[in-house]
């Protein structure tokens, strides 16, 4: 049965309601990688690339699970797939220069950034807290932006700017997964 929530209006959540606990693991994963890489600054390249993989595989794991979250899911699995092969190409790519994984990176921001932007402003109504969503997809196209302009930058500079991105998305999908158990309490105690 999908049942429609106060609050989420044209928005049926139920079966997202019920993974609350998914949703907040991969927001804490996220948060964790996204501090690795700033406690990490000074790591080698390849090992930066394993992190950033991890944090843009997770991501794209996170938008697979979301998407029940919308009756329109499509968006959601493009840009989980968008960072699943961004993640696998960093990943697959263990000799990868500096440059080559800050253009790598920063143009599968910038695709899933445009991508989650098209999203939250069609279904904004429809989407709960869709100013975080909105804030995250423009603050990946400012970071894919940043790492393509910089294409020597030093690992410092990558590091810190894919680190601040990560933590931000996991955050953010702490915050929503707490939401989400918040609301699936409430449903639970109206139906008991």
């Amino acid at each position: 049965m999908t049942m429609q929530v106060q609050g989420f209006s044209q928005t049926f959540v139920t079966p997202l309601l019920r993974r609350w606990g998914v949703v907040v693991a991969l927001g804490v994963v996220m948060a964790a990688i996204g501090l690795l890489l700033l406690v990490n600054l000074f790591d080698a390249v390849k090992t930066l690339a394993v992190l950033v993989a991890l944090g843009l595989a997770v991501a794209g794991v996170d938008e697979f699970v979301e998407a029940d979250r919308h009756r329109v899911r499509w968006p959601s699995y493009v840009l989980g797939l968008i960072w699943l092969a961004t993640a696998v190409v960093a990943i697959a790519w263990p000799g990868v220069t500096l440059w080559a994984l800050a253009a790598m990176v920063g143009l599968g921001f910038i695709a899933g950034g445009l991508a989650e932007i098209a999203f939250v402003v069609s279904y904004r109504r429809a989407l709960p807290m869709w100013g975080v969503w909105l804030l995250d997809g423009a603050c990946s196209v400012l970071v894919g932006i940043l790492a393509l302009a910089w294409p020597r930058a030093t690992i410092l500079a990558l590091a810190i700017l894919l680190g601040l991105r990560v933590l931000f998305r996991g955050i953010s999908t702490i915050m929503f997964g707490l939401s989400l158990r918040r609301i699936y309490r409430t449903t639970q105690a109206v139906h008991s």
